[in-house]
């Protein structure tokens, strides 16, 4: 341990130091991050230097060390590190220029780099218990019996994120978003009887059940070799569908129904499902799964800039447009 990272160290843990979120150009940035990604590039004198993205709970931040290339091969996903560096600017970005690069060996908490929902387990549990109760029919009672408890499937789906960027990408995200969209489906099934509601909510909590197995989550939240090989919608329908295989008197038709929920929840092949919705409860599951994380989506890019006064967020490229920051209150 270097003695700059010595002084980070106190009674057996290390201070964190400097947080993704109050970073801003101008400031000098010193704590310890989690590497999301690194890469030697070239100078135009034929040397290379040091691309590379840190990160901890509260965000990410682009960052660049034209000294430190040679570490590129040690600096793989989710590597803690202690960095030291200035924030500046680059392509209206903010870059922090590092002067400073150091691995860090000693046992760091995961807790500084794993962001967290606002909604604690014993809530999400909650939540799910009250909706799982309000399904009456007793073969989807019994597949989400199956899933959750004999399956022993609870504690990883109240833990695991929802995303490894965008909506929810946070412990307990995943249960979030998918209670978010079963508490929706309930409405709509007195708002729209024509609805099959118990296999709707049923789907709702179900529909992205694979991403338990398709992240995988230490230091950083990255996809595992089972997700990016089959992804999550595969995994997901693989495992209800041998979950409903088990449940006695579980009519085929209904099977193959709920594995077309799953398969079409993100809407367009383009999207990533095999299948486009085809019934009214798929169309509506799309729905459903598109109003959540778009809305989760602007509280992330919006609580990104707390405490600036701006109308507009930066460019965001990957949804391709700017951000009116002054639309919601929520």
């Amino acid at each position: 341990m270097s003695q700059l990272q010595t002084d980070l160290y106190k009674g057996g843990t290390f201070d964190k130091g400097d947080w993704v979120t109050d970073l801003r150009p101008g400031l000098t940035m010193r704590g310890v991050f989690a590497v999301g990604h690194a890469a030697a590039r070239p100078k135009k004198d034929g040397s290379t230097f040091l691309r590379l993205e840190l990160q901890d709970r509260t965000g990410r931040i682009a960052a660049v060390a034209w000294d430190h290339a040679h570490m590129a091969p040690k600096l793989t996903r989710g590597t803690i590190v202690f960095a030291e560096g200035v924030v500046d600017t680059y392509q209206d970005s903010p870059q922090v220029k590092i002067t400073n690069l150091e691995l860090v060996t000693d046992e760091v908490s995961p807790h500084f780099f794993l962001p967290e929902g606002k909604q604690d387990r014993e809530t999400l549990g909650s939540r799910l218990a009250e909706v799982r109760a309000a399904i009456k029919t007793p073969y989807l009672k019994a597949l989400l019996e199956m899933v959750f408890d004999k399956g022993e499937l609870l504690e990883p789906f109240l833990e695991a994120p929802a995303a490894k960027l965008r909506h929810q990408a946070y412990l307990g995200g995943l249960a979030e978003h998918s209670l978010n969209m079963a508490e929706h489906a309930l409405y709509c099934s007195q708002f729209y009887p024509e609805l099959d509601g118990d296999l709707l909510v049923t789907a709702a909590l179900l529909h992205d059940i694979g991403k338990i197995f398709e992240f995988r989550v230490d230091t950083v939240i990255d996809y595992s070799d089972e997700g990016r090989l089959m992804g999550h919608i595969v995994i997901g329908d693989r495992l209800v569908r041998q979950a409903a295989d088990s449940v006695v008197d579980f009519p085929e038709e209904v099977k193959m129904h709920l594995s077309h929920l799953i398969l079409s929840h993100q809407g367009r092949l383009e999207y990533g499902s095999p299948v486009t919705p085809k019934s009214l409860e798929a169309v509506v599951l799309y729905a459903l799964d598109l109003l959540d994380s778009r809305v989760a989506t602007y509280r992330d890019i919006r609580d990104s800039y707390e405490g600036e006064d701006r109308t507009w967020s930066d460019y965001d490229r990957l949804d391709e447009r700017f951000w009116y920051l002054k639309g919601g209150v929520c």
